[in-house]
């Protein structure tokens, strides 16, 4: 039996995200997380939020500016599919948003703002080790048909295999160790969008098109997204991503 280019790249995908557990960045991993669920998921969007150090949820990482925009409204609002997941420990099969439709029913204020948004549906999986779970992996579709079963499957082996190194951490330094891992990747988020903000002003670019300038750079030269976006949020950008067009 041969494989299809795409299993391939799942593969890859997941090892990618396992092999990672002695000397990882939170943020760097959660981004990959990211990265790997929207290129490789028959969705149109993912993202990640976290519970932060007084429990509550917060918006991590998004492929895009609408689904940034969708965690934010969701953690504003009290009320959504990424706040309910990370509660319940549940994965979430892809629920709609229209009259009379699961989402509408269950989250009201925040189905009026996807449908707004274009959203079709919304899935989840959470983030989670054998002991805790500390956020979950949200999936969009903007159009029909939504991700499949089978892909939900592969969204949770991609959470199973970047967990691993959170349940690594957990195992020999305990929880504490994870709590600070991701509190700290909830600060460098702050640095990324200011970076973002740097870029889209500088080159007039969507601020969509600079985190891919921004993350395909640090991709590029094996640099911390964080070290990098710190650098280009304080005017210390490096000439190379400058003259990137």
């Amino acid at each position: 039996m041969s494989a299809t280019e795409r299993e391939a790249r799942i593969a890859e995908a997941t090892a990618d995200l396992a092999n990672r557990a002695a000397d990882f960045d939170a943020l760097d991993l959660l981004h990959d997380l990211t990265h790997h669920a929207n290129g490789l998921l028959r969705v149109q969007g993912a993202g990640t939020t976290v519970i932060d150090d007084r429990g509550q949820v917060r918006y991590a990482t998004a492929s895009d500016e609408r689904c940034r925009g969708l965690e934010e409204a969701q953690v504003e609002l009290g009320e959504g599919p990424c706040l309910e997941i990370t509660r319940t420990n549940a994965v979430l099969p892809p629920t709609g948003f229209g009259d009379g439709s699961p989402g509408a029913e269950r989250w009201p204020r925040f189905a009026d703002y996807a449908r707004e948004a274009g959203v079709v549906a919304i899935a989840a999986v959470p983030l989670r080790t054998v002991e805790t779970t500390v956020g979950a992996l949200n999936l969009v579709n903007t159009g029909q048909p939504v991700i499949p079963v089978t892909d939900l499957r592969i969204a949770q082996a991609f959470t199973e295999a970047a967990m691993g190194c959170f349940a690594y951490h957990h195992r020999v330094n305990g929880l504490e160790q994870v709590v600070s891992q991701l509190e700290g990747a909830l600060h460098s988020r702050v640095a990324i969008e200011q970076a973002k903000g740097v870029l889209s002003e500088r080159f007039h670019i969507p601020l969509d098109e600079a985190f891919a300038r921004l993350r395909g750079h640090a991709r590029s030269r094996s640099l911390k997204l964080r070290a990098l976006a710190t650098d280009v949020a304080h005017g210390r950008g490096p000439s190379e991503l400058n003259r990137q067009r």
